[in-house]
């Protein structure tokens, strides 16, 4: 079977049977991130493709936003999107790691650790934007947490890090499914159901990665759920520590943010 094909098949079950999608990744682990790697570019390649062709202008932005004066090019969006690997590894990274620290013992104090190690990087943000440390050795100190993190992360095994993997790109499923029904509503100019769509998709996603790590990993659902958020938390630090360290313009984290 092709990559299209497995991904096409994944994507569909995880849309429309989450439990059979989440036993096959758990179940062949070492088959499950192929077809999960080709979800998470079909949801790069729809996106890029959806705001492009999107009006900037619509949903109407919040009081005192600036739009580009000129439409934006593909080239553009797709610069955004090749960010999107980087996220993924980075939810997928610390994912694993939360889910670590939250399992066994009980729930409040693993979840005030899972916390108080979330953070640390936010607390890095605050100084380094406060200039209270040069730019260099808040990329050093960014730098430094993989390694501080690397103990914990030997704690799941090479197939439980791909299982892990493979359930959080395929999550990404029902954002490609949604794409003409978001279509759809911008043709409308529908601003609340857009809105209400996104909120949809965003709790469908989260209730879809809490589940598929549950599954994987063996996680109570609320603990899953807790290492899902936790790790959702981390990608917004990671985009704007990027932003910080002088890698992402300000323009792709706009729109980072935006989409």
């Amino acid at each position: 079977m092709s990559m299209v094909s497995e991904a096409f098949e994944l994507g569909r079950d995880v849309v429309f049977a989450p439990g059979r999608a989440f036993e096959k990744t758990a179940a062949d682990p070492a088959r499950a991130v192929r077809p999960a790697l080709g979800v998470l570019g079909a949801y790069m390649a729809a996106s890029a493709f959806f705001y492009w062709l999107k009006p900037e202008s619509f949903p109407p932005p919040p009081e005192g936003a600036t739009l580009p004066v000129d439409p934006r090019p593909l080239w553009f969006w797709v610069r955004v999107q090749l960010w999107t690997p980087a996220l993924a590894a980075v939810l997928v990274a610390t994912t694993g790691w939360f889910a670590v620290v939250l399992d066994g013992g009980k729930l409040p104090l693993r979840l005030a650790g899972a916390v108080l190690s979330c953070a640390v990087p936010a607390l890095l943000l605050v100084v380094h934007s406060n200039g209270l440390i040069p730019r260099a050795a808040f990329i050093a100190a960014l730098a430094a947490l993989p390694a501080l993190a690397y103990p914990g992360w030997r704690r799941l095994d090479r197939a439980r890090w791909r299982s892990l993997t493979a359930a959080l790109l395929a999550a990404n499923a029902p954002a490609v499914a949604m794409v003409p029904v978001f279509t759809a509503v911008v043709l409308l100019r529908s601003a609340v159901l857009y809105q209400g769509l996104e909120m949809v998709l965003l709790f469908w996603t989260l209730g879809l990665c809490s589940y598929g790590v549950g599954r994987t990993l063996g996680l109570p659902t609320a603990r899953a759920f807790a290492a899902v958020f936790l790790g959702f938390i981390a990608q917004i630090f990671f985009v704007f520590s990027m932003h910080n360290a002088g890698l992402l313009p300000n323009d792709v984290l706009k729109a980072l943010m935006a989409v």
